[in-house]
Formats: structure tokens, C-alpha cells, sequence
């Protein structure tokens, strides 16, 4: 147990207890979508100098259940609309600051992540709370940040349709940019936008091994044999459609100074941002592997020879870190206007 000083929302909250190395991008990290069900530990000592701004924003709020830090700063900057605690309080989500960030830090790379609870209750009472709580690995947390709808998005000529897991504001802007209309689509209704030009499927929380309907309907798409790209979970979904297996990582990668060495496109190695428990095992599959993760071998992108198909695990947008690999999502738009100009 660790005592610390009550930020954000006066209330109790459980969840996976996952941390991020980046130093900065805090609000775009508590409101990427993908960290639904968690509670964000911030390894940099001090979290809210440059307060909150809407600009900031990879989603309508925050998505973690709640967040740790050593030292909630007060903020300034031009820019900033609200401090870190302000901004949670409105939210409604809960914090802590003035724990030994670095101990908890240390306990999650020995033992793994773990299941936690934080707020203003006596450790008995946050004890039982967390006993009788279900495990992240057990909850469908897709449906909980997917659109309800489809949405329509831009002008462009030809359609891209992202299947929405929890997808990033900066995705959506990266398509955008590139001249492309967007038709965003429940994680439980991919076959709405199957009609598109090219597919993406989007980040997310969660499980992929929950994701069955989900999986079931990327097999239906290879059939079409349209263009088709995986980010983050979207990358996992189509890795448990092509027959790979995929494992949970010990404490994950969460972090916006991770290196990946591309060993198809350029032969370079890039700084990136990643955010993910989970990873992929292509082997005995048609899947090839483009992208590594040079620390530890985790396989951060994957293509497919017959098909036009590429996957990151990382994530190409950034929203916060280097913008090196945005790259990639020329690689799909070649795809999507190659394939529509046959």
C-alpha cells in the first residue's frame, strides 16, 4: 500500500495498474481511449506543468480510471485552460500524488502488472473494492469507446472506413490530411464500411482475445482483398484473423521514446510511441514482420505478401512523441489509391 495526497475527483476507482515512461503528453495519454480500464503511473517526477488545453485532446475526456503521480505541478503555460487536478476533478476522476512513483514503478516490472484501487477510502474498505472487481483481462471495454453510429467525415474522393475500438482523434486527422473521407464505424459493425476503399482498425482497450466478432468479420474482409491497416489492437485483430497467437506482455510498453527497427520499408530504426499489454506471434501464419522492437523482440508491424495489408503495433500518429513514423500512413494511402485506380 502507498499513501499520497488526493487529486482529482473524491472518489474511488480500480483498475490494471500500467505505467508510461514519456515525459510529456499527459493529457494525450489520458485521453487515448486505449487506457480505458487503467490507472496511468507516470514515471517523470512532475506531471502538469503545462496545464490542460483542447488541443491536447485524442478523445471527448479522459479514459483512465485514474492516474498516479509524484508531483502534480501547477501549470504554466499560454495555452493551458486548467491545471492537471482541476481538470480531473471535472472529469470525475480520481488521483494520487506524493507517492514514490519510482517503488511502484520497481514492483510492476517484477511482478507485472496488476490489478489496483486508488481514492479517499481506508485500505480495507479499497481491499474489498478491488477483490470484487473484475480483471482487466476479463472485460469488453471496446464497447465502451466505440461509436454508437456510423459518422461521416471530409470530402475526399475515396473512403477510408475506420472501425472504431477507441480510436485517436490524430488517426482520424492523419487520414484526413491525406485527402481522404472518413466513415467511422462501431467495433461491432465493421461490415458498414466494408463498401470503403481501404479499412483501419482503430486502437482500443483491452483483451483482443475477446474480440471474436470482431475477428470473424476481418476474416469476411480479407476476402474482398481491399487495402487494409492495423494500429495498436487493430494490428493484434488482424494477427488472431490471419491464425497468430498473441500473448500478454509482463508490464507492457507505454511510452512515446520506444525504438523500432524497420526491417522492410527503410532499414532505419525509429523513435515511437507505444501503448500496449499485448503483442503478436505471426509465426505459422502468412503474416511477415516489418517492424521490431529491438529491446526485446516484440514484433511491431507485420504485412502480408499476397495481400494489401500492413499493421503497426506502435503508433505511427504519435499525439504525444516523434512524429518519425507518420510515414506509414502514406504506405497505406498508396494502397488504397493503387487498389482504387485498378
Amino acid at each position: 500500500m502507498l499513501v499520497g495526497r488526493q487529486i482529482g475527483a473524491d472518489r474511488a476507482a480500480v483498475g490494471e495498474v500500467v505505467f508510461t515512461t514519456s515525459v510529456v503528453g499527459y493529457p494525450e495519454t489520458l485521453t487515448d481511449p486505449s487506457y480505458k480500464g487503467q490507472i496511468v503511473v507516470f514515471t517523470m517526477p512532475l506531471i502538469g506543468n503545462y496545464g490542460i488545453s483542447e488541443d491536447q485532446m485524442e478523445s471527448d475526456g479522459v479514459k483512465a480510471e485514474g492516474v498516479a503521480v509524484f508531483e502534480a505541478t501547477r501549470p504554466s503555460h499560454y495555452k493551458s485552460a486548467m491545471s492537471l487536478d482541476e481538470w480531473l476533478r471535472a472529469e470525475g476522476v480520481p488521483g494520487v500524488s506524493r507517492v514514490d512513483t519510482r517503488a511502484l514503478v520497481l514492483k510492476l516490472r517484477e511482478h507485472g502488472v496488476m490489478m489496483g484501487a486508488l481514492g479517499p477510502l481506508e485500505p480495507d474498505r479499497l481491499l474489498r473494492m478491488l477483490r470484487g472487481s473484475a480483471r482487466y483481462d476479463e472485460m469488453l471495454y471496446v464497447d465502451l469507446v466505440s461509436v454508437r453510429e456510423p459518422v461521416e467525415l471530409g470530402e475526399g474522393r475515396l473512403c477510408v472506413g475506420v472501425v472504431d475500438c477507441g480510436v485517436k482523434r490524430s488517426i482520424v486527422r492523419e487520414l484526413l490530411k491525406r485527402g481522404f473521407r472518413v466513415r467511422l464505424v462501431p467495433c461491432r459493425r465493421p461490415e458498414l464500411a466494408f463498401d470503403c476503399d481501404g479499412l483501419l482498425l482503430s486502437n482500443g482497450p483491452g483483451n483482443p482475445k475477446l474480440l471474436d466478432f470482431l475477428v470473424e468479420r476481418v476474416r469476411e474482409y480479407f476476402e474482398y482483398r481491399k487495402p487494409l491497416m492495423g494500429i495498436c489492437l487493430g494490428h493484434q485483430v488482424i494477427g488472431l484473423a490471419s491464425g497468430a497467437g498473441v500473448y500478454k506482455l509482463k508490464f507492457g510498453h507505454r511510452a512515446c521514446n520506444k525504438p523500432v527497427r524497420d526491417l522492410r520499408f527503410t532499414g532505419r530504426t525509429y523513435i515511437t510511441v507505444h501503448n500496449h499489454g499485448y503483442a503478436v506471434d505471426p509465426r505459422g501464419t502468412e503474416l511477415k514482420v516489418w517492424a521490431v522492437q529491438p529491446d526485446d523482440g516484440t514484433v511491431e508491424g507485420l504485412y502480408h505478401e499476397r495481400l494489401p495489408l500492413v499493421t503497426a503495433q506502435f503508433h505511427p500518429e504519435a499525439s504525444p512523441g516523434p512524429n518519425d513514423t507518420k510515414w506509414l500512413f502514406d504506405v497505406f494511402a498508396r494502397m488504397v489509391r493503387g487498389h482504387a485506380g485498378r
